[in-house]
């Protein structure tokens, strides 16, 4: 199927708009079949998933925020964040392409709020959701919060070990959690590495960020083009301003 870049549908929203224009239905249509045709799913019986089914309707109350009291870290404290030991992603998970870590973030906090402990999860309005939605669920799989499998021709989604830590505590102590959990990339923990040691982040700095994600081994798997790693890129400068508001001392 040929990608299409006609129209950047940057939603903040889990499901699909109901004012789109024909093109944009179009569009975004076409988005969710390229998306859907290049994720790799289980299949298969294992012992180790869960019995307990929990259905759950998404609504963009998934991304409501609230105030948090973090303690605030330095820019060397936040680059031994970085430093963590690394973890190996499966090559066939897709490369995060959302715009606003903190989206993530918040979508994990407020999901595990819907007693979802020691479950398979069941989306029940899967018609309804947005590409948005969709990448935030493969960014979840590439930090290893989830994992996904299909049984009897429908797909569940499954909370790893990682993310049963991150239910376990406070909301102030998840982001910690979190981060770390995004330092254990290699890709993701270089690319916020060189904003960290260059703030202006000028042209030098958006040609390394380039240069890292083209080696990246999930990248490699899904041959994207050099304009959507432009697109990634792009998106890793928001993710960066992201963390420092949370987090950074002004």
């Amino acid at each position: 199927m040929t990608k299409t870049n006609l129209i950047e549908l940057d939603w903040d929203s889990l499901l699909t708009p109901e004012d789109l224009s024909t093109e944009e239905v179009e569009v975004h249509a076409t988005l969710i079949a390229n998306y859907l045709s290049n994720i790799t799913i289980d299949e298969g019986i294992h012992s180790t998933i869960p019995k307990n089914i929990t259905k759950v309707t998404v609504s963009n109350s998934l991304l409501e925020t609230k105030d948090l009291a973090l303690d605030k870290i330095s820019n060397d404290q936040l680059f031994e964040y970085f430093q963590e030991d690394k973890v190996k992603i499966d090559s066939t998970i897709l490369f995060p392409k959302i715009k606003r870590i903190n989206h993530l973030f918040w979508f994990l906090h407020n999901l595990s709020t819907l007693n979802i402990r020691d479950s398979k999860l069941l989306i029940s309005n899967q018609d309804e959701l947005s590409i948005h939605f969709h990448q935030l669920i493969e960014s979840a799989l590439f930090f290893g919060f989830l994992t996904r499998v299909k049984e009897e021709n429908n797909i569940y989604l499954i909370p790893t070990n990682v993310y049963e830590e991150f239910m376990e505590q406070p909301t102030e102590q998840q982001y910690p959690l979190f981060l770390l959990a995004l330092a254990h990339n290699e890709t993701v923990s270089e690319v916020l590495q060189v904003q960290l040691n260059d703030p202006i982040y000028d042209n030098i700095s958006r040609e390394m960020v380039y240069n890292i994600l083209v080696g990246d081994p999930n990248i490699q798997q899904e041959s994207l083009s050099s304009d959507e790693i432009k697109g990634i890129a792009n998106n890793f400068r928001y993710w960066f301003l992201n963390i420092k508001k949370m987090v950074l001392v002004d």
